[in-house]
């Protein structure tokens, strides 16, 4: 948790739904020296007196345009539809207000270079809410990674999901459904910084499994970096059978973690073993054999996840008062934000649910 002198920032949220109400809410909640929200709005009354309920003073608007209207709300933070994300971003900008977007913070690449183009005009005040680069799990991937037991990683598999049978309006695509937009943007922005570097191929598939309406709920993207490292991502709204979240592969070892786990599997060849130096041969082996026998010794230990109070998504806005109010560089670059839709963008084009 962030210790500041400086005041709170003052927020205005748009949009009182899944994101809007039930995530940045109570995620602000639990920053009350860093955030204060002053205003909320959404075109069902229900929902504005929700807030009011909790926030006796939070002013609340039926119309978007008098949110940002209000000369006290200092940053915008759009959680409304994901069709609506890129024109409410723009109007918002226009403001000179900061403003933070929930992804899919557009609908497709051209219009997140159309929002690059307004965000360097409004002096760099667009945040992308990227906030799964935070998720505990995925932290500890990384740390796993970093740490070298693995030796050099060449395979990633990230693997999301559940069965839903899904009928609200993220399964229709003019309402920009699906789940490339609903989840793509998080979950390959992991892959893209596990990848370090720009993909040079990318595959894609698209299925509608279990949802209605005419957008896909299935999505399997595999990218390829020159190095070789390959990391496979999967999401699907079809999912029966528990997958592990992760595994993670190199020349020494491979780490699995499974969703809503508390510790991860690590399995590693034990580094004070001395392997005998081999070389390949054109002999023909014994009977029953692939070559020369040889004894490996595996450590295989668990790795407790940290506690969510030292990680988190919620982590996210810890780096959006940074970039606010200490003038620090907000850790999801706009860039990065863009080539996850430049990705998307194109994969989608040659899917059957363009």
């Amino acid at each position: 948790m962030i210790r500041t002198t400086r005041p709170p920032i003052r927020v205005g949220i748009a949009g009182l739904g899944r994101a809007g109400l039930e995530m940045h809410c109570l995620e602000l909640a639990q920053y009350p020296e860093l955030f204060k929200i002053i205003a909320v709005c959404d075109p069902i009354k229900e929902r504005r007196d929700l807030v009011v309920e909790r926030c006796p003073d939070c002013r609340t608007y039926r119309r978007y345009e008098d949110l940002l209207a209000d000369p006290d709300v200092e940053l915008v933070d759009i959680a409304t539809r994901s069709d609506e994300h890129a024109v409410h971003a723009m109007q918002a900008l226009k403001t000179g207000k900061w403003v933070n977007v929930e992804r899919p913070f557009c609908r497709d690449y051209d219009e997140a270079m159309v929002l690059r183009a307004a965000a360097i005009k409004a002096g760099n005040r667009l945040l992308v809410r990227h906030n799964y680069r935070y998720e505990t799990s995925y932290l500890q991937v990384k740390e796993v990674i970093d740490s070298g037991v693995l030796g050099e990683i060449y395979d990633i598999k990230i693997r999301r999901g559940s069965f839903e049978r899904r009928d609200d309006w993220q399964t229709v695509k003019r309402c920009a459904g699906g789940m490339a937009l609903a989840f793509g943007p998080a979950f390959l922005d992991q892959a893209q910084e596990l990848l370090r570097t720009q993909p040079v191929k990318v595959w894609s598939d698209f299925k509608r499994v279990a949802s209605v309406g005419d957008a896909e709920d299935y999505v399997r993207i595999i990218l390829r970096n020159l190095s070789g490292l390959t990391v496979d991502l999967e999401i699907s709204g079809g999912r029966i059978g528990l997958s592990p979240q992760f595994i993670v592969t190199g020349t020494k070892g491979e780490f699995t973690l499974y969703p809503n786990a508390e510790e991860g599997t690590l399995r590693y060849l034990d580094p004070k073993q001395k392997l005998a130096r081999r070389r390949s041969s054109v002999r023909t082996p014994p009977l029953g054999s692939f070559g020369t026998a040889e004894t490996l010794r595996w450590i295989e230990t668990k790795v407790p996840l940290k506690p969510k109070a030292e990680s988190g998504m919620t982590l996210i806005w810890e780096h959006v008062f940074a970039a606010i109010r200490e003038n620090k560089p907000y850790p999801v670059s706009l860039d990065t934000a863009i080539e996850t839709m430049r990705i998307l963008t194109l994969i989608k084009k040659e899917s059957p649910f363009a």
